[in-house]
């Protein structure tokens, strides 16, 4: 083989795929998963990208029965040697789970990898989840993706690369990729092509999946994604990237980025790469459990995981839901029968989603909604009163999580981007001037307190059961 390609996902990985894959001559495939178990869709992507560059194949995409359930049967035998005709042929991954397995079966003369700024990579990260609507659990699958899934899973991505990087290789940051030029022509002479391809192929042949970013780039290499945290308005989603930024702060010093200031990076926890005798690695089938607890210190995106579960369970079924909360809607995946949920950010992440500026108490209109969720928000609003003001105008009943300050000893809220420091008392007392009542499960996890507010005159809120610790 004569390229791996490997990154963080969201770090340039598949423009530069995209840019090593010529028709007739060359074909660098994004994600083919030759271990995993057969999908009839990434089999269907990967054929349509084949049969794009020019390989002899049948029109139709090969059934798993005709290969013993068997994907890498079949790219042995029918891929893999007319890749091998070409000049050059490769594989793209952001999937850090099998790097040595797939390293040894298939070694590449050279290896790419694809690095990005970890705040922005974390961000790029959730408009990925929240454009595509990938949540998943829902399905069936038992995977849930939501922002405690990205921090672990990068966590163990970042991890995985710091080895990686140990072989030979030529480095790539997404922010010179996309405004030098010269590094992409150095990309084409470091696997011995005479030039790059400007279309797209990767992203087509992921057809309606990927269409929003074809849209996005209009065959154009630009550099409107750089920076994105600096973009980012204050709340949960630019905390979370500031939060893992500050636990790996030997990515930013490896590859050139931005350093956290001394002494802000926690050196014991779970996810931090400094080794300690007593922690065990983390591992990436834990990561992909959609109700992991998550690491043994306090996160808040795993917080928000049990908030939404929790909360999900308690909801009657058939109800028209409001999620008000900057970041992934991962709870519509949890919700029971028949229920409808319309997310508020305060960015436009999807063009379904009610924009306003959530973390300075400005609300969006609640249209049909029947119930307003709003959970790891309170935290990062400044003027608590005047949010729950503002919610108790729409006479709705609420679902509102909170951490207090009676209930979170030792949490340095300010490093987790907390703004509101509000005691069980004071957050009672908020809660009456808005004038609601309230049912209240305190610290129901150990931290995290939940509340069912109904504006005082209201009917009864929807009830189901208490949530469960």
């Amino acid at each position: 083989m004569g390229v791996m390609v490997f990154g963080l996902a969201r770090s340039g990985t598949t423009l530069v795929s995209d840019l090593l894959t010529i028709p007739g001559r060359s074909l660098v495939i994004s994600e083919p998963e030759i271990f995993k178990q057969w999908s009839r869709k990434t089999t269907a992507r990967v054929h349509r990208l084949a049969r794009m560059v020019g390989l002899d194949l049948d029109e139709e995409p090969p059934q798993p029965q005709d290969y013993g359930e068997s994907y890498q049967r079949y790219f042995e035998e029918v891929l893999r040697p007319q890749l091998d005709r070409l000049e050059l042929w490769g594989i793209k991954n952001v999937d850090f789970s099998g790097w040595r397995p797939l390293l040894k079966t298939y070694p590449p003369r050279r290896l790419i990898l694809c690095v990005r700024d970890l705040r922005d990579t974390v961000i790029s990260g959730i408009d990925r989840i929240c454009r595509l609507g990938i949540t998943f659990r829902g399905t069936g699958s038992g995977k849930l993706r939501d922002e405690a899934w990205l921090l672990a899973g990068l966590a163990f991505s970042v991890r995985e690369l710091m080895e990686l990087r140990k072989l030979p290789h030529l480095l790539v940051r997404y922010e010179d990729l996309v405004a030098d030029p010269g590094l992409r022509e150095r990309i084409a002479a470091y696997v011995g092509l005479d030039r790059l391809q400007e279309e797209r192929l990767n992203l087509k042949a992921a057809e309606m999946q990927r269409a929003w970013e074809v849209e996005k780039h209009q065959g154009t290499i630009g550099t409107a994604s750089v920076g994105r945290f600096a973009a980012e308005p204050p709340g949960p989603v630019r905390s979370l990237a500031e939060r893992l930024w500050r636990l790996l702060p030997e990515y930013s010093e490896a590859f050139g980025y931005e350093r956290p200031p001394a002494g802000e990076s926690p050196r014991d926890h779970d996810f931090a790469l400094a080794p300690q005798p007593d922690r065990p690695g983390l591992s990436y089938l834990d990561t992909e459990e959609w109700d992991w607890r998550g690491p043994k210190q306090f996160e808040p995106s795993f917080a928000q995981r049990r908030a939404r579960i929790a909360v999900a369970k308690a909801i009657p079924a058939a109800m028209r839901v409001l999620d008000l909360c900057p970041g992934t809607p991962a709870i519509a995946s949890l919700l029971p029968a028949g229920s409808s949920l319309i997310h508020g950010d305060s960015v436009a992440r999807a063009p379904q989603f009610l924009v306003s500026a959530l973390h300075q108490g400005v609300l969006p209109p609640a249209g049909k909604a029947e119930l307003i969720v709003m959970l790891g928000l309170l935290e990062h609003v400044a003027d608590p009163a005047a949010l729950l003001a503002n919610l108790a105008r729409t006479r709705l009943p609420v679902a509102l999580s909170y951490h207090t300050t009676d209930d979170c000893a030792g949490v340095d809220r300010r490093q987790l981007g907390w703004v509101s420091h509000l005691s069980r008392a004071e957050l009672g007392a908020a809660f009456a001037a808005a004038g609601y009542r309230v049912e209240a499960h305190w610290a129901f996890d150990g931290r995290q307190s939940l509340f069912r507010l109904v504006p005082r005159g209201a009917g009864p809120a929807p009830a189901k059961r208490p949530p469960a610790r």
